[in-house]
């Protein structure tokens, strides 16, 4: 398993070079529980808690997709920077140039270089009778016990468990 704080050190020092400024007072943490994200920024006072997918520590996983992620949470604890837009992508525009790296708003895990045995799978999956479209989820709900109480939201077709 790869070290994040070798990882949030090197996005610390790639910040600190490129004179952005970024909370000092954030703690780094790794999420075993996440299925559906990489990571997250959480801002609680005036400290942040950075949580990364342990799926991403893996030896197995592609690096570039680790220090993405961990820059892309980091630049959330710059002033200006919780959401995606404006100053946030202004500085992720500017790390990408001068890093190599592609920090983006969103990455689609489907499409995160992540190994297939670390990914999660859901176990619920709801398929449209219509139009054949599919709502996977990972937790049980109304729609998971119920799927003919409810609608397909593209065609309005009917809904049935997989």
């Amino acid at each position: 398993m790869r070290d994040l704080g070798k990882y949030a050190a090197e996005a610390q020092g790639n910040l600190k070079k490129l004179k952005i400024k970024y909370a000092e007072n954030t703690e780094w943490k790794i999420n075993t529980r996440a299925k559906t994200r990489l990571g997250v920024c959480k801002k609680t006072g005036d400290r942040y808690v950075i949580e990364i997918a342990a799926a991403l520590l893996d030896e197995s996983a592609a690096e570039g997709e680790l220090k993405n992620t961990v820059m892309h949470e980091l630049l959330h604890t710059c002033r200006g920077c919780m959401n995606h837009t404006g100053r946030w992508r202004e500085l992720a525009d500017r790390v990408n140039a001068a890093c190599g790296l592609s920090v983006s708003r969103t990455t689609e895990r489907d499409k995160a270089e992540i190994p297939d045995a670390l990914a999660a799978k859901p176990k619920y999956r709801i398929v449209c009778t219509a139009c054949g479209a599919v709502y996977e989820r990972f937790r049980r709900s109304r729609l998971t016990d119920h799927p003919e109480m409810y609608k397909c939201g593209r065609c309005r077709g009917s809904l049935k468990k997989a």
